[in-house]
């Protein structure tokens, strides 16, 4: 083999390489994007729910009206579906369930991340209120 068909084939080697990393350095960025959004639509997600949830205590919904507004249902839907933003909302359940004493109540406060009418992220938070009123 010549010293011009070396150079060539050293020439096309190089370039695939090149190629190859160029491909490789787009894959990588554009996964990194697509996880970055996932992550942000998640924390927005979160963000909603706690967001109920301090909607719910500036209520200041005590046991008794609570208890009075579930007559004998498990769980009833304190504040029903809010939008903070064009793709955030979020909903507030209270639960009298799972062997709660009296005055115990658990409130459930569900973020949602949407895209038109389809949830992209939902999260939910739990907190256990302790009322010293139960009649």
């Amino acid at each position: 083999m010549n010293r011009r068909g070396m150079a060539l084939l050293v020439v096309l080697v190089m370039g695939a390489l090149i190629g190859l990393s160029a491909m490789l350095l787009f894959s990588t960025s554009n996964m990194e994007m697509m996880i970055a959004g996932n992550t942000s639509r998640i924390n927005q997600a979160k963000i909603s729910a706690a967001s109920g949830l301090s909607h719910f205590i500036a209520l200041e919904l005590d046991y008794v009206t609570l208890r009075q507004q579930a007559g004998d249902l498990e769980s009833i839907q304190a504040i029903p579906r809010t939008q903070l933003g064009d793709k955030t909302f979020y909903e507030v359940n209270v639960h009298f369930c799972c062997g709660l004493s009296a005055g115990q109540y658990i409130v459930e406060s569900t973020g949602y991340y949407m895209k038109g009418d389809k949830i992209i992220s939902s999260k939910s938070s739990r907190s256990l209120f302790i009322s010293s009123q139960t009649n």
